[in-house]
């Protein structure tokens, strides 16, 4: 019995030495470290920052928005609830537009181009598809907000054009790209549609002179088109 008995134990002892290394081996290809989980979480709080970016102007019918520009602005953003953000971005546009004169004949109507600023401020929600966590380091964001855009300290217009204030909706996609401290790169990719206000001189005509805009409404929609990119920082935590 003595022999048999110490014979099971060596066993038992020789069993468990083998299966020590495989157990450890499988916990560690199931488990991951925290630095290198796909998913991680954000701990959002409220951000702020400046971004640059391109303004492509959208057409209208008589061809006096303004010119596709560099734009620069600032946004504020802050966690709601996952996965849902306020977001809020206030952005200018130098630029230019040409210049039409409504009475002249259509083949040199064209009076040369005067500066036209742009000036927009708009606000929203931002759904997070991955929640208040990135994915392998990106946080992919889509979004839709409305707001104002409208044209100040605009040169003078001899056609009598003035861009005015317009509601602005907008919609786009974005990409926050956190680097670990408090501050993050962020890219957007977006539209904004609003309307082009024409004045009533654009309507009429001068003996045989063709108006600039003889059917239509005098304010048609257009969008534009902006990609940005920007950073921000996490403030009043």
């Amino acid at each position: 019995m003595t022999i048999r008995f110490r014979a099971l134990a060596a066993a038992a002892i020789a069993g468990g030495a083998f299966l020590a290394p495989h157990g450890a081996s499988g916990q560690s290809v199931v488990g991951r470290l925290p630095q290198d989980a796909v998913l991680k979480d954000l701990h959002d709080g409220q951000r702020i920052g400046p971004f640059v970016g391109w303004l492509v102007t959208g057409q209208d019918p008589v061809g006096v928005r303004a010119k596709s520009a560099p734009m620069v602005g600032l946004r504020y953003d802050v966690f709601v609830s996952n996965p849902f953000y306020f977001t809020a971005r206030a952005f200018v546009a130098p630029s230019s537009h040409d210049v039409y004169l409504p009475a002249a004949p259509a083949a040199n109507n064209r009076a040369g181009t005067a500066s036209a600023n742009q000036f927009g401020l708009e606000a929203g929600f931002e759904v997070a598809l991955t929640g208040e966590r990135s994915w392998r380091g990106v946080q992919p964001l889509v979004n839709m907000g409305v707001g104002l855009i409208a044209g100040a300290g605009n040169g003078f217009d001899a056609g009598g054009y003035k861009p005015g204030v317009s509601a602005l909706y907008s919609f786009g996609v974005a990409a926050r790209i956190p680097t670990g401290r408090n501050g993050e790169l962020r890219a957007d990719f977006g539209w904004m549609v609003h309307q082009v206000r024409y004045p009533n001189r654009f309507r009429s005509s001068m003996g045989d002179n063709p108006p600039l805009r003889p059917t239509g409404s005098l304010t048609p929609l257009t969008t534009d088109r902006a990609v940005t990119v920007g950073w921000t920082w996490g403030v009043f935590r």
